[in-house]
């Protein structure tokens, strides 16, 4: 069994994916303290630092004892040798009994009150407990208010004062009965209306639909929302504006009161549709950020304001954590309910806990709302255990944050360009560091805001055996959260680990950082989910320029060595770590701008902007085999969204990106035209093989083509078959009938045949490749060695072996290569041509630029009209086919007859 595959297949595949990628992709077997003990592949072991990692992640702040606290499992294994009953429903649960008291007094001993408590299964299902009774109570105050009301009228006609104006107050004048009736006309229309519920800007409450609600951020996509209760997020934290922030939904009614000389008069109240409002003392979740004291203090005055309870969700900052029981005991501030979990279970039992004031307290709440794993006594015991545990630690806690803090403060002052700040309290702490801004745009993509803390994290992983995550809103702080156990020796390790990635960060030196992402992964590479996901908006990155044409030129990675010409900065990894690192990646990154060059011609100007798609040759291969050509699409068109937003009139297709859109069909764009640039690759090939048959003796114009089917060698085969004895159509083992396809269609032209071995292309004195291919598939045995070959490889990356290009009787010529005119080298990272050369797709491209108003001569299938309009556009631009023969460049003008409507070659 491969955990790790069945993970990323049956249990979370989004995750799965994500952590093979950052090589965050580990399996842990046992846990002690602060330690976790890693599962080694096939026991290979960690000899640097063994198998023990220092575990600051902690549950998420559940640890606070750490992992199987001796006197945890003590209690655990106490109820199971006495056989405690997990399962005693409606029956007096003794456990239960005991938390809710001892949670009440530790929190009754801050705020001086008492509470009811109802115990859940986690976080969030305090959460949607607070909700629900919040809604109840709200619910519950408005029915008394009317019932309150409806007396008061009664009483008036009793009284027979109904018709009788109110002598005073803010409604002097109106009769009772008048004011009375408005007031419960608006007490219904209140009670129709849903309740609102307040929370803060980067809150986080949960993932369920209520906490979902209340939470800001986290990441989470739109359309994976599920809408809960109303709310209101306030994003301004002053007093004064929280204070007020909901006075526009103050509805104001009027009630009566009749003095002891039976004179009736008014008095006004408000009603409103606040019915809780929720805060977290310190936003772990958003980036460990403290809630100021007066906004705490503010907020208790708006739900006071509202007739709203207060929620202090602690569930993550409270139960000690930051050194006092209460994260919020220091405010001065008390709520009317409060939420706790994570280390409420002490690590081991998953529980939650509701506390509502005993005031505020339905009764029947309790009845209604219940969970079939609440209130267990095992859960209870350990949990009661873990309060114990509290008050053991509280002065450690205290002194181990301290010096953490210290020591980590430290390292920030020392780097302050790579950390922004280290904040929390206690043991719950957040070191947030700046995003890098590498000169390379591959890197860009790399490190953006939502990646950095997870790449932080596997360097902490690997190099130094420490576990941190990022917190979920904010991914550019890391949280430590590790346990009341910690060493000062631990902190030791735990600041020097942090001293690393920083000066790391300051210095540049990203293939270090990044040197855990080189390790090759353990499991198969699986893409996201087939199921359809809609098309995001299309990004503004800018807008088109009105005085020089734009056109954006697409091209997959060919082949992994290319990593350093896009990145310079991870020229140190060799060959084998890019292509590890290319694996891990492959479908996280993004596409991203490479380069902007302005290319001119005695015809105008255009600005060309390189856009990366971000996959190898090889990986596009392997994905197309393996059923995933609809995530490779997927990817060229999230491209196509770049280029078109970024101002492009003229989209082009290197490399793959035009083999996996079907030759450019799957593109659709009503206002931008499309090019695969093939017709113009194919042209640079006609030329030269028209010429060297026009030279060769008869019985030397045999052509061995190999790639027939595809879109470039097809139309190859239909213009050189005139002009040789006999071609031969080579494919690989299969393709036989869509091979027969072509021969039949060109039988008129030429003697054609077809064949599944390369062999016989021994008997070629001519040579064309023009495959997808990932890797080489033509080898020194498949050419022949008695006489002069001559081999146009019009393939990227090229089908020819290297080793072809050391045989004597063998000219390579690298086709498809364009020379732009006047003397022009721009650069483009990952080509590697000589200065001045640029492929023929991307000729095409810049061409169709110099001319708008010019059809794109090779969307879809290629054609020979096509392939000589290319050539034609070529030729008014002064752009001239280029042919690379080993380290050599010699650059041939197109000789062409305009007498004719189609452009006709001499040969001279």
């Amino acid at each position: 069994m491969n955990a790790v595959s069945d993970f990323t297949r049956y249990t979370r595949p989004e995750l799965g994916r994500i952590f093979r990628a950052l090589n965050l992709d580990v399996t842990y077997r046992a846990g002690q303290g602060d330690h976790l003990t890693r599962e080694s592949p096939a026991g290979a072991g960690h000899p640097e630092t063994g198998d023990q990692v220092l575990d600051l992640v902690g549950g998420a702040g559940s640890s606070l004892f750490g992992h199987n606290h001796p006197a945890l499992l003590e209690v655990a294994r106490r109820c199971l040798d006495e056989q405690i009953p997990f399962n005693a429903q409606a029956s007096v649960r003794s456990g239960a009994a005991e938390l809710a008291q001892r949670l009440s007094a530790m929190v009754g001993a801050t705020t001086g009150s008492s509470y009811v408590v109802t115990l859940g299964s986690t976080g969030a299902d305090a959460v949607e407990a607070a909700v629900k009774h919040a809604t109840v109570e709200h619910r519950r105050r408005l029915a008394a208010l009317q019932e309150d009301v409806e007396l008061s009228l009664r009483r008036v006609r009793r009284d027979g004062i109904a018709d009788v104006p109110c002598a005073g107050g803010p409604a002097a004048g109106r009769t009772c009965a008048e004011l009375l009736g408005e007031a419960l006309d608006l007490i219904a229309e209140m009670r129709r209306t849903d309740p609102l519920f307040v929370s803060l800007r980067n809150a986080f409450h949960g993932k369920t639909t209520s906490a979902g609600t209340l939470t800001h951020g986290a990441n989470v996509p739109e359309d994976l929302h599920v809408p809960g209760p109303r709310q209101v997020r306030l994003h301004d934290w002053t007093p004064q504006e929280v204070v007020h922030a909901l006075d526009c939904e103050r509805v104001p009614i009027y009630s009566v009161t009749v003095d002891a000389a039976g004179v009736p008069r008014s008095a006004v109240r408000y009603l409103s549709p606040v019915a809780a409002c929720f805060v977290e003392p310190i936003q772990g979740e958003a980036g460990v950020h403290e809630v100021p004291a007066e906004t705490l203090a503010a907020l208790r005055e708006l739900a006071d304001r509202h007739e709203a309870a207060l929620v202090f969700d602690e569930i993550q900052c409270g139960m000690g954590r930051t050194g006092t029981f209460l994260a919020s005991e220091n405010s001065g501030v008390v709520a009317d309910y409060y939420l706790f979990s994570k280390s409420l279970g002490g690590g081991l039992a998953k529980i939650s806990a509701l506390l509502v004031a005993e005031n505020r307290y339905v009764a029947e709440f309790g009845r209604h709302h219940t969970s079939t794993f609440a209130d267990d006594d095992f859960s209870s015991r350990i949990a009661t255990a873990a309060l114990d545990l509290y008050l053991t630690y509280r002065n450690r806690i205290i002194e181990v944050g301290t010096l953490l803090r210290t020591r980590l403060a430290e390292t920030a002052a020392r780097w302050p360009d790579a950390i922004v700040e280290v904040r929390g309290r206690g043991l719950l702490l957040g070191i947030e560091f700046a995003l890098p801004q590498p000169e390379s745009s591959l890197l860009r993509e790399v490190f953006d805001s939502e990646s950095l803390g997870y790449l932080i994290a596997g360097r902490l992983l690997h190099a130094h055996q420490i576990r941190v995550m990022p917190t979920l809103s904010a991914p550019t702080t890391v949280r430590i959260q590790p346990s009341a156990l910690l060493e000062p020796a631990d902190v030791d390790r735990i600041a020097a680990a942090f001293e690393d990635v920083a000066g790391l960060l300051s210095k540049g030196d990203y293939a270090t950082l990044l040197n855990h992402l080189t390790v090759p992964a353990v499991s198969a590479w699986r893409p996201r989910q087939h199921v359809p996901l809609p098309r995001r908006d299309r990004p503004v990155h800018g807008v088109r320029r009105a005085d020089v044409p734009r056109v954006a030129f697409l091209a997959n990675i060919d082949v992994p060595s290319k990593v350093s010409s896009f990145a310079p900065e991870l020229a140190q990894w060799s060959d084998e770590q890019c292509a590890a690192a290319l694996d891990r990646m492959w479908g996280e990154l993004e596409p991203f701008e490479v380069a902007r060059q302005r290319i001119t011609s005695d015809g105008g100007e255009v600005e060309l902007i390189m856009v990366a798609a971000p996959f190898t040759a090889a990986q596009a291969v392997a994905a197309l085999r393996s059923g995933h050509g609809a995530w490779l699409r997927r990817t060229v068109l999230d491209a196509v969204d770049l280029g078109v937003s970024l101002g492009a009139g003229t989209i082009g297709l290197g490399g793959h990106t035009s083999i996996v859109t079907s030759a450019a069909r799957d593109v659709v764009e009503d206002d931008v035209k499309v090019t695969s640039g093939n017709s113009l690759t194919a042209a640079c090939a006609y030329d030269l093989l028209r010429l060297q048959l026009a030279v060769s003796d008869a019985g030397e114009r045999r052509v061995g083509l190999v790639g027939g089917i595809g879109n470039i060698g097809a139309v190859m085969a239909e213009l050189i078959a005139p002009h040789c004895d006999s071609l031969v159509l080579v494919g690989r083992p299969g393709s036989a009938r869509r091979l027969k396809t072509v021969a039949d269609r060109l039988g008129h032209l030429a003697d054609v045949s077809i064949a599944e071995d390369l062999e016989v292309l021994r008997d070629c004195p001519i040579v064309v490749s023009a495959t997808n291919a990932a890797d080489p598939v033509i080898l020194p045995n498949h050419l022949a060695g008695d006489r002069k070959v001559l081999v146009c490889d019009l393939a990227v990356p090229g089908d020819v072996h290297p080793a072809v290009e050391s045989l004597p009787n063998v000219t390579l010529v690298s086709g498809g290569r364009i020379q732009l005119p006047g003397g022009q080298t721009p650069l483009f990272p990952g080509i590697s041509l000589p200065p001045g050369i640029v492929y023929s797709c991307m000729a095409e491209t810049i061409l169709l630029g110099l001319e708008p108003g010019t059809p794109s001569p090779s969307y879809g299938g290629l054609t020979v009209a096509g392939v000589l309009a290319a050539r034609d556009l070529a030729v008014r631009h002064g752009f001239h086919p280029a042919r690379i023969v080993s380290d050599d460049v010699s650059v041939r003008p197109w000789i062409v007859d305009r007498s004719t409507d189609i452009i006709e070659e001499h040969i001279g």
